[in-house]
């Protein structure tokens, strides 16, 4: 197991509002796409590292069955406008702490927080960045409330149901209308427009929304793996281009090989 190997794992949601999980779990995403960015370090993606969530397994267990030699742990209390951010990164073969800190800061400034927890993280662990290449978060838009609402959406739309799709459309709504350039907000209006055309409506005119949104989403960040990824899935189920979705599936990774909706 490489030395430079770490999982973050689920933050844990402290907020009195328990539906604010949302906003830890968008949190330990965001964390996870920032570390993954690191072409040293190995960062296993979200979808095993959120198996762990809520399961009582201890860190020695997690590490070996991730086959990491660190985990990142933490916990998210949000309360208002002013959010407690507590993290610590764990040596797993002894369960030493290496670093922990506690963030309070205004929700505005939730980005600098894991921009500043990411690159503290690379440090001990000797992994080093190319000098052409700083930590960025896609995921980044200058209103927080667009954010949340961008978090609120992905909560719904990876529930996967009827009901949950269209509370999903209505935030990736409302983020975009809070800022009009957030790119990856188009990508999940997008995926969140075809599946309602799919499952509820059936009409074209949702899938050419889906379309329309998949273009803004490539349009507004064509450095970003999302909108590639929005219009492959599209190309997929509704337009049975194969070649042209294996072109955007491909254009995805390309930009970020380590991204798992496209692999």
């Amino acid at each position: 197991i490489s030395a430079k190997s770490i999982a973050v794992l689920p933050f844990v949601n402290m907020s009195a509002d328990k539906d604010q999980e949302y906003f830890s779990d968008g949190l330990s995403e965001e964390l996870i796409d920032l570390l993954s960015q690191v072409p040293d370090l190995r960062v296993p993606a979200r979808t095993s590292s959120f198996y762990f969530k809520g399961k009582s397994e201890d860190i020695a267990t997690i590490a070996r069955t991730l086959r990491v030699a660190h985990v990142l742990e933490g916990s998210v209390r949000k309360a208002g406008n002013t959010v407690r951010v507590t993290a610590q990164l764990i040596r797993a073969d002894n369960g030493y702490h290496l670093w922990s800190k506690t963030y309070d800061r205004d929700v505005k400034d939730i980005f600098k927080v894991q921009d500043e927890i990411a690159a503290t993280v690379v440090e001990p662990l000797q992994a080093k960045l190319l000098p052409s290449q700083e930590l960025t978060g896609r995921h980044r838009t200058s209103n927080t409330e667009a954010y949340t609402q961008y978090l609120l959406g992905n909560r719904f739309r990876l529930s996967d149901t009827p009901e949950g799709v269209q509370h999903a459309l209505e935030a990736y709504r409302r983020a975009i209308a809070l800022d009009p350039s957030y790119a990856a907000a188009y990508s999940g209006l997008s995926e969140a427009e075809w599946r309602i055309a799919d499952m509820i409506t059936n009409d074209r005119a949702g899938f050419a929304r889906a379309a329309a949104a998949a273009e803004r989403a490539i349009a507004l960040a064509p450095d970003s793996p999302e909108g590639y990824w929005a219009r492959g899935q599209l190309r997929t189920y509704y337009y049975f281009d194969w070649q042209g979705a294996q072109a955007d599936f491909h254009k995805a990774l390309a930009l970020d090989p380590n991204y798992v909706p496209a692999l």
